[in-house]
């Protein structure tokens, strides 16, 4: 079940809400700040502000956030997010499903939510939609069912994921078509 949280991620990240067919679930471990002795805060830099108090000099809000990598497994995916919901659940998290943005274990946390891959994001990618259709034919090159569906790629069914080695093909197929080495 760990690894439809990936599924769940990336498909997320590459806007198919039509997909409805995952399901998402975490335990704890990971690469937190746990046996490092650290806070698992994200340090950020001030500079004095023209009021004579102190801005963020930070740029980027997603500075120091870990970043799942095109290659990465499911296991790979799978602690990253699991060290993000532990963080969530001893910040008092509601029910996971129901966070809004502003909640304090959300903002408390946003420094371990892991980065969807770049190359997944239409918005970065200017060769997203070519790559979409290559992501499709290679997974159908492999016998899974798969389509674009409102400009990215999707399964047919929830069965696709239960034929055997579909996380190898979606793994292989991913960074086939996203990858910049084409």
């Amino acid at each position: 079940m760990l690894n439809l949280f990936r599924r769940t991620a990336v498909l997320t990240s590459v806007g198919a809400a039509g997909l409805l067919l995952l399901t998402a679930c975490g335990g704890v471990g990971g690469d937190d700040d746990a046996g490092k002795g650290g806070d698992g805060e994200v340090a950020s830099l001030t500079t004095p502000a023209a009021d004579g108090g102190s801005a963020s000099a930070s740029a980027d809000p997603d500075a120091g956030r870990p970043q799942i990598r095109l290659d990465s497994t499911n296991e790979e995916v799978n602690r990253l997010y699991d060290a993000w919901l532990a963080c969530l659940k001893d910040h008092g998290a509601a029910e996971k499903y129901k966070r809004k943005p502003n909640d304090p274990s959300v903002l408390a946390c946003k420094g371990k939510e892991p980065l969807n891959p770049p190359e997944l994001d239409p918005s970065k990618n200017p060769d997203y939609s070519d790559d979409v259709r290559e992501m499709v034919q290679c997974m159908k090159s492999h016998g899974i069912k798969a389509l674009v569906y409102e400009g990215n790629w999707a399964l047919e069914t929830g069965d696709e994921m239960n034929r055997p080695h579909y996380d190898e093909y979606e793994l292989q197929c991913q960074v086939k078509a996203f990858g910049e080495d084409k």
